[in-house]
């Protein structure tokens, strides 16, 4: 995967660029969701951050959460990720992948 601001190459499980230091993306978070709800047919966030998600898929729904606390949720919505477990998921997925 490539950042998408500078074009070099990503370190798969590290969620900055480590050439630009800006936090890696998804531009096309909503149609990426969509298309994630229907290959593992779930829509919940922590449903979905069980699965043996690929680095992209993950970078989605940090993008996803991020999103949606800016447009309307002042932090609700990853409060309710770090309550429920669906941070930490996706957080052990991140160290598999680096360590694959």
């Amino acid at each position: 995967m490539k950042c998408p601001f500078c074009e070099e190459n990503l370190i798969e499980g590290d969620l900055i660029c480590p050439s630009c230091r800006r936090f890696v993306i998804d531009f096309d978070y909503l149609e990426n969701m969509d298309n994630m709800e229907e290959k593992y047919s779930k829509s919940s966030l922590l449903d979905l951050s069980k699965e043996k998600l690929t680095f992209e898929e993950i970078i989605t729904i940090y993008t996803y959460i991020e999103r949606a606390d800016h447009h309307g949720g002042d932090g609700e919505v990853s409060d309710g990720c770090s309550g429920d477990g669906t941070f930490s998921n996706l957080s052990k997925r991140l160290k598999e992948i680096k360590n694959e």
